[in-house]
């Protein structure tokens, strides 16, 4: 890759790590990033439209939605390369929302005052997932200054409402009939090639206890101890999910199998000099992966029956599922847009294996609500979602070119 567009990845990544789009449901700060790369694909001379996911049809009534969200000021921004006629069309997909900056400390740089140390970009969004975006932006960039003309149309998609199992930008693109004939999605896949995504149940457990100090005889019960012995329980159910669960073929080679991810655990008030009393009660938050072809009601029966049954104080938990079900995504992974855009990376790296992806996404928008082929495709980084964030130079160069020749045997 020629030095100036190495350049430009990085500096178009942070600036958009710099601009703060937090995703805090029901609301969200994306318009600042969408507005920025509006500016960006306009210079390209690219078509822009708007629309925000509320403009979906049957918006209020469409279950695919989680209700209460409000996307007022949150559209999603389009930029199309029409092409001459006779090609291929592709969508390339990325999210503009981040996770807020916590957990903290960070110890590289502010979460959105990005540096690069090395090959890494550190900042909130740099693998999740502003530089996959910088990646796409920059393949057709690279196009655009050598000349070429696709014959099919190639779709810049940046949208809003990702996080927190929504997926809802997506969504409404495709229910609005923005398809194509082919998507990729620039989720950090280090280079490996994802036409399968898992499924991600967020559910969250609350052991009520009865608030008050044992100085009087009254009778006082602590979640607090009751909250170790769930967490207990859910090693002992992943330990045998684990073990029960047959691999999904798309998954054999991976690094991971299905997971199971504690994201929150509280008990007590945390404001200084606050609460000085047993806790009114405990809650946990915790993520139950699935397989492709696994159905959620059945898994998150099976996890409430295991617990329930093995917990001292049933009549204290309750368990409830939050934001919607993140559905997981399988399709035949010799599809043609899979078989180019693994021969187009292979020019550029050894890592552009087909296998499954190990986190939840989009995907499932383009399989069930675009019916149209997809696939994952992003670089390498880590600590997503985590302080320290980081996203690998090196590898979004791969992706860049990958995108470029990709583009010119897809769509030409």
């Amino acid at each position: 890759m020629k030095e100036r567009y190495r350049n430009r990845l990085i500096s178009l990544t942070q600036a958009l790590v710099d601009i703060p789009t937090v995703n805090l449901p029901p609301r969200g700060n994306e318009k600042p990033g969408q507005e920025y790369i509006k500016t960006q694909l306009a210079q390209l001379g690219l078509e822009i439209t708007e629309f925000s996911p509320a403009s979906a049809p049957d918006f209020k009534n469409n279950p695919a939605f989680i209700p209460g969200q409000d996307y007022a000021g949150r559209g999603n921004v389009r930029g199309l390369w029409k092409g001459g006629g006779g090609g291929r069309s592709v969508i390339l997909n990325g999210h503009m929302d981040v996770v807020t900056e916590e957990p903290l400390p960070w110890t590289k740089c502010e979460p959105f005052h990005s540096v690069v140390e090395g090959d890494r970009i550190y900042g909130r969004g740099t693998a999740d997932m502003k530089g996959g975006l910088a990646c796409a932006f920059t393949a057709i960039e690279m196009l655009k200054d050598e000349g070429w003309k696709p014959r099919g149309d190639i779709c810049f998609e940046s949208v809003v409402d990702e996080e927190y199992a929504s997926s809802a930008g997506s969504i409404a693109a495709r229910l609005l009939g923005y398809n194509a004939d082919f998507a990729v999605l620039f989720e950090p896949t280090c280079l490996k090639i994802c036409p399968a995504c898992v499924g991600s149940i967020v559910l969250k457990a609350i052991i009520q206890g009865i608030a008050g100090m044992p100085y009087t005889g009254e009778t006082v019960v602590n979640p607090i101890y009751m909250l170790g012995e769930f967490i207990s329980l859910i090693r002992n159910y992943e330990q045998k999910r684990l073990s029960e669960t047959k691999p999904h073929p798309l998954w054999k080679d991976t690094p991971q199998a299905i997971q199971l991810i504690i994201t929150k655990a509280k008990s007590g008030d945390i404001r200084p000099h606050g609460q000085l009393s047993t806790p009114v009660n405990a809650w946990i938050e915790l993520v139950i992966q699935t397989y492709p072809g696994e159905d959620m009601a059945q898994i998150f029966s099976e996890f409430k029956q295991f617990i329930y049954g093995r917990f001292s104080r049933p009549d204290l938990l309750s368990m409830e599922l939050e934001y919607h079900y993140c559905l997981s995504s399988d399709q035949h992974p010799d599809s043609r847009g899979v078989e180019i855009l693994q021969r187009s990376a292979g020019s550029y790296t050894d890592q552009a294996k087909i296998c499954g992806a190990m986190f939840s996404c989009d995907l499932f928008a383009f399989t069930k609500y675009g019916n149209m082929p997809a696939a994952v495709f992003g670089p390498a980084g880590e600590k997503l979602h985590g302080p320290d964030e980081w996203v690998s130079i090196g590898s979004m160069e791969k992706v860049a070119m990958t995108v470029h020749d990709f583009l010119i045997e897809w769509c030409g």
